[in-house]
């Protein structure tokens, strides 16, 4: 039996995954379209990606714990995690210089963590 809940917990943080990475591209679109439209300064797209990142992941916490019988902000940080470490392989793939043990990654990594457990405290 603990199999079957192990399964469904993964495929639940699949799902989460997939909403949370929907959630990221659209509201990158989004941001997109501003810089497009009015030439906004880069500052302010750095912060506007830190705050889908918040985002993305304090939802992502969020809907992964409500399925969870109990301790619901671990749940809601290894949404958090599972999102920074998709992100990470990914800039790895795209860049290949990518630091991932650069400051502003670590930073990110706390960033994703905490907005996921807060997500799964209120959940």
């Amino acid at each position: 039996m603990k199999n079957a809940f192990g399964t469904e917990r993964l495929v639940a943080l699949l799902k989460c995954l997939i909403a949370a990475y929907l959630i990221t591209g659209v509201l990158l679109l989004a941001v997109a379209g501003v810089l497009y439209k009015f030439s906004i300064g880069e500052n302010i797209v750095d912060v506007s990606i830190i705050v889908i990142y918040c985002i993305s992941s304090l939802l992502a916490g969020l809907f992964f714990s409500k399925g969870a019988p109990n301790h619901r902000f671990v749940w809601g940080m290894l949404a958090g995690a599972a999102y920074f470490l998709i992100i990470c392989a990914v800039s790895v793939v795209a860049e290949p210089n990518f630091m991932p043990l650069s400051n502003a990654c670590i930073t990110t990594l706390f960033i994703c963590l905490g907005s996921g457990m807060l997500g799964g405290m209120l959940g």
